[in-house]
Parts: structure tokens; sequence; C-alpha cells
């Protein structure tokens, strides 16, 4: 019996080391993954698509096994041990390790996702968040005298006086601001006692010409802002920021009316929401529509930082002067090339170099705000008029002060951007010097030439009222052409209309206010859906459009009060009453703070990376799939394009990466940017 036991057991070692063996050579699944079973198919290119394959197999299979026969599920279950669940799905990871690891990393990037930080955490914001700035709210600098604090008053009190508002409950609030900044600043004991406090910085480095800066009011002030902001983060108790202070103070003192300068105190705040880190103190960032990024300004020794610093805050505007001294075809080669912008020629005097500099620096400001509708050039008025006829066009000289007023008198031309127009289509003649203001009511009327579209930052340049001037803004839901044309020609008959009537009431005696009188109408139109690379609410940001859409019903029209946040929606079909309906509150509906500063209009600046997370995060599941399963694809042939150094995978690769991009409305503007 001994012996057969013993010789049983080679031959039972025999076959187990046999099955072992045979085992070994069995591939597992994940082998099956890796090699793939037909190399022949096309598919065993991509491991994005052999998941999916895998996927599918897995699927087909567990619906073959349920839809067997119960026989053959009892046969099978005599001859196939049964396995506990926890088994099971041990033994199930372990021969499918790799897939199920793809399709768990696939799961939590998409969990990632949906729920992670969203680069829109802004949308939340109300308008309401902003620290109290008195000076912004009168709009003076923080240097302003005492005569300009109470002229300034007198203006705004008489614009949003409740009794000349009686159905605007946010006029009621603009109003009741006003007389506490009036009460505040027009008090010496009062206004020293603000400019000290935390609502300007800090008790200590003082800067009440400095906005105070956080992080509820940074985005409505500071990032979009059409203005050029120069921002300083800072510690009072910091040594370096002791020696920086009187630096920033006098270039504040000496450029604070061309760019805006601000203080952010990380006393408290470690300035984490601030695009850049923080690394050494005092930082000083440059702000500016025209880059996606703020610039830093670098820290020199300390003889060095005026100079540094001024150049610094001068360089924010482009150089648009014409030397025609120099290059006398200058006008006409400007003028002649294409343009996707309308162009404007600013001829002005200047009798030397120091004077010219400083007298244009103010057009330079007004052309680095106003980029985003116009194209601007300027030139010093004497020098046009030596051009000869064959460098200057005949109208556009007739459309110059004469020589004699050359010194005293500045002119503003306009181009249209298509065909190269070398005559101007409109022009206006004005005293010089001229402030700010001025040239902004002279760009006013030229943007009633051509309807700009809406958007986030054209808003706060068209409709925001001037202190010599209220603004309302006609909206035109997406236009045709000639609706456009219709309304625009409407709108001067109504505008010349009402004149006429209030030239009759004065001339009887009767009295006109200056709100009924001092007010303009522009026209713009409003994209919802997508039209060429106009902004629209379909591929720009507008997370508040929703509330503006609904307010408004089925109406094609509504006028904007950007100033108090009201909209009034017009269900009419002409257009020629709308200035006596402004003038009289007649027939009209206003909405109260329905119109959000910056998320209710289409905001065009954000950059790739922030669209496509936004729009990753509000895509349905299946849409959300499809962009994941492509930049899979996208790495996995960039991969190979990299390790096999394949021709083919980089092509594929650079094709897929352009199939994506052509989609993204910020790329297309990026690359437009480029283009003549």
């Amino acid at each position: 019996g001994r012996r057969g036991a013993s010789a049983m057991a080679p031959s039972a070692k025999k076959g187990a080391g046999k099955k072992r063996s045979e085992r070994a050579q069995e591939p597992d699944d994940d082998d099956k993954f890796l090699d793939g079973e037909n190399q022949g198919r096309w598919t065993d290119g991509f491991m994005v698509l052999r998941l999916v394959l895998w996927m599918a197999e897995s699927s087909l299979d567990v619906i073959r096994a349920r839809r067997q026969s119960d026989s053959s599920a009892s046969t099978r279950k005599k001859d196939t041990p049964k396995l506990e669940p926890k088994e099971a799905v041990k033994e199930f990871f372990s021969h499918n390790k790799i897939p199920v690891g793809l399709v768990a990393i696939f799961a939590l990037t998409c969990a990632i996702i949906a729920g992670g930080e969203s680069y829109s955490s802004r949308d939340e914001r109300t308008k309401n968040e902003v620290v109290n700035d008195y000076y912004g709210t009168l709009g003076i600098p923080r240097d302003a005298e005492t005569a300009d604090v109470k002229r300034a008053y007198k203006t705004l009190a008489k614009r949003w006086h409740p009794d000349k508002n009686p159905n605007c409950t946010s006029c009621q609030e603009t109003f009741a601001k006003i007389a506490v900044a009036y009460e505040t600043l027009n008090d010496e004991e009062k206004r020293a006692a603000y400019d000290q406090s935390g609502d300007v910085a800090s008790s200590e480095l003082k800067s009440p010409r400095s906005v105070p800066l956080t992080r509820d009011n940074f985005d409505e002030l500071v990032t979009f802002s059409n203005d050029v902001w120069i921002v300083q983060i800072f510690k009072p108790d910091d040594g370096s920021c002791h020696q920086f202070h009187p630096f920033w103070e006098n270039q504040i003192q000496k450029h604070g009316h061309l760019v805006r300068f601000g203080r952010v105190d990380i006393t408290n705040d470690r300035g984490t929401w601030l695009p850049v880190k923080i690394r050494v103190l005092p930082l000083v960032l440059k702000f500016s529509k025209h880059v996606s990024s703020p610039e830093i300004f670098p820290i020199t020794a300390m003889h060095e930082t005026s100079q540094t610093l001024m150049k610094f805050v001068l360089t924010s505007f482009p150089n648009i002067g014409m030397v025609l001294d120099h290059d006398k075809y200058n006008v006409q080669r400007w003028l002649s090339g294409s343009s996707r912008r309308h162009k404007v020629l600013f001829a002005m005097p200047g009798r030397s170099e120091e004077e010219r500099y400083k007298s244009h620096l103010v057009p330079r400001k007004v052309a680095a705000t106003w980029s985003e509708i116009f194209e601007f050039r300027t030139a010093e008025t004497a020098a046009l008029h030596r051009l000869g006829d064959d460098m200057l066009p005949p109208k556009v000289r007739a459309a110059l002060p004469s020589p004699e007023n050359a010194t005293k008198q500045a002119a503003l031309l306009f181009f249209p951007a298509k065909g190269g127009h070398m005559e101007p289509t409109a022009s206006a003649i004005f005293a010089w010097p001229a402030g700010e203001e001025e040239l902004v009511l002279q760009l006013l009327a030229l943007a009633e030439l051509f309807w700009p579209a809406l958007s986030a930052r054209s808003a706060e340049l068209l409709c925001k009222s001037l202190a010599v001037r209220r603004v309302y803004c006609l909206v035109l839901l997406d236009p045709p052409d000639s609706a456009v044309d219709k309304a625009a020609e409407e709108l001067k008959e109504s505008r010349a209309r009402y004149a006429g009537e209030v030239a009759e009431i004065r001339a009887s005696g009767g009295e006109v206010t200056e709100d009924e009188d001092n007010f303009i109408v522009p026209t713009l139109r409003l994209f919802r859906e997508p039209r060429g690379l106009h902004p629209s609410i379909a591929t720009c940001h507008a997370p508040k459009f929703a509330q503006v859409d609904k307010a408004l019903g089925n109406t094609k029209a509504f006028l904007m009060d950007w100033d108090t946040g009201r909209i009034a929606a017009l269900g009419v079909t002409s257009y020629r009453g709308i200035y006596p309906q402004i003038a009289y509150e007649d027939s009209l509906t206003w909405h109260d703070d329905i119109l959000h500063p910056f998320l209710s209009l289409p905001d065009c600046n954000e950059g790739m990376l922030e669209h496509m997370i936004r729009n990753l995060r509000s895509a349905p599941f299946w849409e959300m799939f499809v962009q994941l399963l492509t930049a899979l694809f996208f790495a996995e042939a960039a991969c190979k394009a990299a390790v096999e150094q394949s021709l083919r995978w980089c092509l594929g690769a650079v094709g897929l990466l352009m199939v994506v991009l052509l989609q993204s409305p910020p790329f297309l503007r990026w690359v437009v940017g480029f283009l003549p």
C-alpha cells in the first residue's frame, strides 16, 4: 500500500506541475488587453479604444451569461465550484488590473472636474460686496479740493435725487451713498479720520489717494476694468515697504490722472486669491486688459526706483504717435492698411517735444481704454499740414484745424474699418487742451455710426454716465443689419424732435431741467447666438444673463441704465418716441437690480483653460465623456509620437489638437489678434 501511494505521488506531482505550466503559459486578461488578440485591427494602436472595447466585451459577456438556459447554468454550477462574492471580485480585479485602473482614473478625473474648485467662484459674488470708497462714489481723485467735492456732489445729487427718479429704488440707494460720501469728505475732521481708517488701507503707511483693494472688490474694480491699475501688495510693518512708500506717493501725485493706484494690505489677509505668488514685499503689479497676466515691477536699487517706477507707470499705454518728420508716408500707409477695427486719428498741437509728450498722455490713455473698439493714431497738426498732397489726402487736410489755429484746436477723424478708406466719414474740431471726458464724448458720437456689439467691457465704455452727461443705451437683441439701420434712423429722429420740443418749451418761458435734456442714447447690439467673432452670450462668459433674459420675455430690444443696473423691455416697433419716454419716465417699466456689472453681459477675456474647465463643469455627462476621451486620445498620440519618433503619430496629435482648439472662442480671438 505504501509502495502504491509512493508510486502515485510522483505522478500526482507531475500532473500538478503540468497544470501549473499550462496556466503559466495561458495569458491573463491584462496580457490580452495589452497585446491584443488580433494585431491586425486598427484599434489596437490606441489604448483608449481598446479600453472601450474591453468594457463593451465585458458587458456583452455578462449579458450572454444571464441569457443562458437554466440547464446549462445548473451544469456549469456542478462543474465549477461557486465562489464567494468577495473572492469573485478579487479574482476579477486580479485578472483585469490595467483596464480597471484606467476606468478608475477616468472616474476620478470626472469627479474632480464635477466637484472641485471652480474657476467661476466669482459668479456668486454680489455687486454690493465692495469696500466703501467715498472718493469713487463722487468720482473725484483722492487729493480733490473741497470745492471739487461740493461741485461733484451737486451734480450727482441733482441727477440721482429720488424726486426725479420716482420709480427707481436703486437710484434712492445711490443718492444715499452720495449723501454719506459728501457728508464725510466735506468735513475736514471726518475726511482725515476716513483717510486714516481701515477703509483706505492701514493706519500705518497712509496713502489717501490709493484705492483699498480686498478680495471682495478686486474683480469689480480691477479685473473687469478698462483702466490700467498699478497695485501694491504690502505690509505696514515691513521695512522695505517703508522705504518704497515715498516713491509710491510721488507717482500717484504725478500720474494719478492717467492710471489708477490701489493697495492690498496682507497683514490679516495673506493674498492667496491674487493671481501671483507673493515672494517679496513690496510687490507692485500692473493690471491691464491688454495682457492676460499682470506685469511685475522689477525690484531695483533704491536710487533707481524713482525713474524705474515712473517708466513702469508710463509704459502702460501704447505709443500711438506718428513721427511724420522722419516718415512722411506714415499716415497714408496706415490709412491704406486693412484693419478689423475702425480707425481714429487725433490731430493735436505740440510745439515742443516735452509739451507734445505731456499733452499726448491723456489721448494715449483714452486710446488704450477704447482699443477694443477703435484703432488710434496721434499726430501733430502742424506736421500734418506740412505734408504734400501725395502724402496726405485732401479731405483729411480739410478736416484738420487751420494752420492759424493749429496750436489752439485739435481734431478727431473717423475712418471705417472695411475697404481701406483714405477719406474720413466723420470728424470733429474742438478746443485744446481737452480733458478726458471731452474726448470720450467725441468717441461716443462716433460709436453711433456703426453700432458696436455689447460686452461687459464695452458696456462700461459706452453706457457709463459721465460727469457732464447722462447715458442710456438702446440694446437690440440678435438684430439683422436692416433692423439696426432702421433703429438708428428712428433714434436720430427722436433726438431731433425732442430737442425741438425742449427749445419750444424754453422759448415760451417754460422750464426744462438739466436731467430732462442732458442725456444721450447710443445704439448697441447684443448677440445671444454666435455671430462671427463678435461677443455673444453663447461664446463668452455671462452666467447671470438668464435673469436679464427672463425679465425681457419675448421682446427684441431694451433700454439699459448701466449706472443703476436697471433695464426696461421695449415692446415697440418704432423708436421715434424713446427720448421723450426717457425724459418723462413715460410708459417705461424699469426692472431694478437685474443687471450685474460684469456677470450679466458677455465677458470674452477669459483664457482658454478657464473657458475649457467652465464648459466641462456645465456640460452634460455625455459631452464630458467625449471631451475626456479626446484628451486621452491626444495624450496617447503625443506620447507615441515622442517615443516612436513617428511623423504619422505627430501629425495625428497636431490634427486632433487643432480640431479641439478651433472650437474654442478664446483661441480664435487670440489668433485673430495677430491678423492685420
